[in-house]
């Protein structure tokens, strides 16, 4: 009796062993598949984004204001400590020099710091426009407040339809993926803000995100509400 039941025991405890390893080789495999996804944009990647800055107090209807120029060096380069920059054209390229701005550290705070900008609750700040104040902004009746709107493809996004709405922190928004769109506004919160402009020259620095596109039921729909300085992203006829 005690023999079978020791053989048993032994038999079992290399079984045991065995379920160990795999369960562990399984969720170290999970883990790197995400600490992978999370460490982009790497150093080797070079990304872009559309943006732009909207105030819906310019104007009757709201406006887009000048895109951020930055500061150029002696060289005549762009200010880019850290690899988080626009070319003045109304793209965020993103391609890190250090690991201080790559994966989670992609954020808009180092985009802020090459283009000179501040932004918090209260307002956002910037060379080319001035002061954007929040304080008692109303639009259509309703409060407006700072907010950054963000879609994640801008190649089939629409105005009404965002990812995501950020009231807060805005430094710490990540940048997720190459071809994303981002309209830093004033507006009331949960309002139909216009994509950026610059959507339709994504294809153009990033040619490959087209192999990213599936349209199995056909053409994309894109917004057409706003008036021709504000377009969504459209494909032009050729004559």
């Amino acid at each position: 009796m005690g023999g079978a039941g020791q053989r048993r025991r032994i038999i079992g405890f290399p079984a045991a062993v065995v379920l160990i390893v795999v369960v562990g080789i399984g969720v170290v495999a999970v883990a790197r598949t995400q600490r992978d996804a999370e460490s982009r944009p790497g150093l080797s990647d070079h990304w872009h984004s559309a943006y732009a800055v909207w105030d819906c107090t310019d104007g009757e209807g709201g406006a887009f204001q000048p895109i951020f120029e930055g500061r150029r060096n002696s060289q005549g380069y762009p200010y880019d400590p850290e690899g988080i920059h626009s070319h003045s054209d109304g793209l965020i390229h993103i391609h890190p020099f250090t690991a201080n701005a790559a994966g989670e550290d992609a954020v808009m705070a180092k985009f802020f710091e090459a283009m000179f900008v501040t932004m918090d609750v209260n307002g956002i700040t910037a060379a080319e426009f001035g002061v954007i104040s929040a304080a008692d902004a109303v639009c259509d009746g309703q409060p407006a407040v700072m907010q950054i709107v963000r879609w994640s493809s801008a190649l089939t996004a629409e105005s009404a339809q965002p990812d995501e709405r950020i009231y807060e922190d805005f430094g710490d928004v990540r940048f997720k993926n190459d071809g994303e769109a981002f309209t830093i506004a004033l507006a009331p919160r949960d309002a139909v803000v216009p994509l950026p402009p610059t959507v339709n020259d994504i294809l153009e620095v990033s040619p490959a995100l087209v192999a990213d596109l599936s349209q199995p039921e056909g053409p994309v729909d894109f917004d057409d509400s706003f008036d021709e300085d504000a377009p969504g992203v459209r494909v032009e006829e050729e004559n």
